[in-house]
């Protein structure tokens, strides 16, 4: 890479460093790097303010279903993946998972139909077909670099990402070791995708 060409003109660089979530596939189309992220729309929900409850309140997951609640405020904020959803763009809320979140609530943790819904809102995570974690540096295009398709996890793993960032920017070896994490590895057999996408 030598330059960028963005909106406002042309920035001079010698290193690309694409975080850009799930934008990142049309960003490394553009320099001619397969990147296979796709977004997809997760939702949230808080409930109405709950008398007494402690705002240390951890947060809970139901693995058989991705339903989660933890404390925020002075309610609880709770999710849970939709199955149904399909890949895109989607920003906007969608009454279409509540009927699912509702069978799950009923199931594990019935009091908290109880006690009535708050706002919510969508936003996007960046899905890779293995739900884990693009890290690496593209081969054939120099000083493309990329950590991207965290695909849920990309909060919890930042402060890791940022130190193998810094040291695939500066040429040397990742203070932990993230080759199995690079879009290459699905040029071949055998993926071995995360099971507990919340």
């Amino acid at each position: 890479m030598t330059r960028v060409v963005t909106e406002r003109g042309a920035v001079e660089t010698g290193t690309v460093i694409c975080t850009a979530g799930a934008w990142s596939q049309p960003l490394g189309a553009m320099v001619g790097v397969e990147l296979p992220v796709q977004p997809l729309r997760r939702q949230v929900l808080t409930t109405r303010p709950v008398p007494g409850l402690d705002p240390r309140t951890p947060f809970t997951i139901d693995f058989s279903t991705s339903f989660y609640f933890h404390g925020e405020g002075r309610g609880l904020l709770l999710g849970m993946s939709d199955p149904h959803e399909t890949p895109g763009f989607k920003l906007t809320e969608s009454d279409a998972w509540l009927t699912g979140l509702g069978a799950a609530i009923e199931r594990r943790a019935p009091g908290i139909g109880e006690l009535g819904l708050g706002p919510g809102w969508a936003g996007l995570y960046e899905m890779t077909p293995d739900h884990n974690a693009l890290v690496g540096e593209a081969e054939g295009v120099s000083r493309f670099l990329y950590a991207t398709g965290f695909s849920g996890h990309g909060f919890l793993m930042g402060p890791a990402i940022g130190e193998v960032m810094r040291d695939l920017y500066l040429g040397r070896p990742p203070v932990v070791d993230v080759s199995p994490l690079t879009a290459g590895r699905f040029a071949g057999p055998g993926l071995r995708p995360e099971l507990n996408i919340v």
